[in-house]
């Protein structure tokens, strides 16, 4: 499912609607280090915006000379996002889950997966209790604690821990690995 969806990607423009400040700066990140699997010049816009109906209002009621997507980057598997008649056919939508929250990904990167799998916490709460990450959902920790490449690989490794129901697209699914340096 994934490379399909790649490939359906590369020759679009993008609109990324990122669920909180965690998606955000992950997807600012991977997007400004040019690693996505559409080119960085290619996005209209990285924003906090959700309801289907706002970004209808704020982005698409243009005329593109080019395919335009959605890309919603969220947790929630059940959050409802459904274009009205006059978008649904023009534009392709795409929900990448990080179900149970965006947290998961520094829980990966801290070689603590195994461990809060036996928990009950939250990831975020995992994080701020267990790993003393108390302002993880805060924009500067985020800037200081991610690089691109961290996020590229705790979003593989997620994928590959995780129990990704079958067609479900992750953020792994957005980024090309092959843009980083091979490492021994």
């Amino acid at each position: 499912m994934g490379n399909n969806v790649a490939n359906e990607l590369r020759d679009t423009h993008v609109i990324l609607s990122c669920e909180g400040t965690a998606e955000q700066v992950i997807v600012e990140k991977l997007v400004s280090a040019d690693v996505m699997v559409f080119p960085a010049s290619n996005v209209i816009d990285i924003t906090r915006t959700r309801k289907a109906s706002e970004i209808q209002e704020e982005f698409l009621n243009f005329d593109y000379d080019w395919p335009v997507s959605v890309l919603r980057i969220l947790d929630s598997r059940k959050e409802r996002f459904r274009l009205g008649n006059l978008y649904a056919d023009r534009f392709s939508v795409y929900s990448f889950i990080t179900h149970p929250e965006i947290e998961i990904l520094a829980i990966i990167r801290e070689g603590e997966w195994g461990r809060w799998s036996k928990s009950s916490a939250r990831p975020s709460v995992y994080c701020k209790q267990q790993m003393k990450m108390k302002d993880v959902k805060s924009r500067p920790f985020l800037e200081r604690y991610w690089t691109p490449e961290q996020i590229a690989k705790a979003a593989v490794e997620y994928r590959r821990l995780s129990k990704i129901p079958r067609g479900e697209l992750c953020l792994a699914d957005l980024i090309d690995t092959g843009k980083f340096p091979k490492t021994a």
